[in-house]
């Protein structure tokens, strides 16, 4: 893991762009709440290993309610221009060795499945749910292109505090505004939300409905 200003400087570059559709994470990069780590190769298990004892110390030193949008954010130098099935294929090799080092010290997060086909299902690290969004410089959405491999972790919980507040339904109508107009369509990922199992979202790509998540949760 490196705090790599370069890398950091294209982050922002990117969640700050007129062709970044997520308002939340945007508001997040300009009030201090996103918490990047730069790693070498995407996939590989000495950055996933790197990677489990960051979010560990991201869950123990994060405080939630301090800031509306909070995220951990880990990009990758490569490999790039791949594709979006060598992607998603990518991104879960990575969340599994990620879980294979965590599973040794904590337990699923409370009140969530670990089976990915469940609707109950988020992905667990350091006991914590997470919301995992992928994103890759040659995407076919245009508001999940940065310049390198992208994957940004967003807690359930803060997503329950923004659900209380009454503002999930305002943002998530904003957010498919702004992607309709970067890309003349709503992605077709948001249409099953609550639907479905999230693990079916993480690597935006759409799936056929027969489509099995590879990750395996360990005991």
């Amino acid at each position: 893991m490196t705090v790599d200003v370069s890398a950091a400087t294209e982050v922002g570059q990117f969640l700050l762009g007129d062709s970044f559709a997520c308002l939340a994470g945007r508001s997040a990069w300009r009030q201090g709440g996103i918490t990047h780590r730069h790693y070498t190769w995407f996939g590989d298990d000495t950055a996933a290993e790197q990677m489990a004892a960051d979010l560990e110390s991201y869950v123990a030193a994060v405080d939630w309610a301090a800031k509306p949008f909070t995220s951990f954010v880990a990009t990758f130098s490569g490999p790039l221009n791949v594709s979006e099935i060598e992607f998603e294929q990518l991104l879960w090799q990575q969340l599994q060795a990620v879980h294979d080092h965590d599973s040794r010290k904590h337990s699923w997060a409370e009140g969530y499945d670990p089976d990915p086909s469940s609707g109950a299902f988020a992905y667990s690290v350091a006991g914590h749910p997470f919301f995992v969004i992928g994103l890759h410089e040659t995407h076919s959405r245009v508001g999940r292109r940065p310049p390198f491999p992208m994957l940004a972790f967003n807690s359930h919980h803060q997503f329950d505090r923004i659900k209380a507040a009454g503002l999930w339904d305002r943002l998530a109508e904003k957010i498919r505004k702004q992607d309709i107009g970067l890309q003349g369509t709503i992605n077709p990922n948001l249409l099953e939300y609550e639907k479905l199992s999230e693990a079916r979202r993480y690597s935006g790509r759409p799936k056929p409905a027969d489509w099995a998540c590879p990750f395996s949760a360990r005991s």
